[in-house]
């Protein structure tokens, strides 16, 4: 089994980012207790304070499968109101190089 990671793009509508992080918080949660989830974090623009991005990192594209389908993901739908599209989601996959400790997420 390989890693993968992931980088998940909202874009919240104007002024809207304070209720999509509010949003995001319970699945963040439920995600972090998820069996293959080795990182969830999210992170928000300082330019543009209503893009906000989740990087993650899973043990195996399986295990990142199986997190799609849970109703906390699946639920997120909720949110399309309040965002200027679909998320952007794109897997990648970790060329680690440098310091160990530094050179990869």
């Amino acid at each position: 089994m390989s890693e993968v990671v992931v980088v998940a793009t909202f874009t919240a509508k104007p002024g809207m980012g304070d209720e999509v992080e509010t949003g995001l918080q319970d699945a963040i949660l439920r995600t972090h207790a998820e069996a293959g989830c080795l990182l969830y974090a999210l992170h928000r623009g300082t330019a543009d304070t209503d893009a906000l991005v989740l990087i993650e990192r899973w043990i195996s594209a399986e295990t990142l499968a199986t997190h799609a389908a849970q109703p906390w993901v699946t639920g997120l739908s909720v949110l399309a109101d309040l965002l200027t599209g679909p998320p952007r989601v794109e897997l990648f996959r970790a060329l680690p190089a440098g310091d160990p400790n530094k050179g990869r997420l």
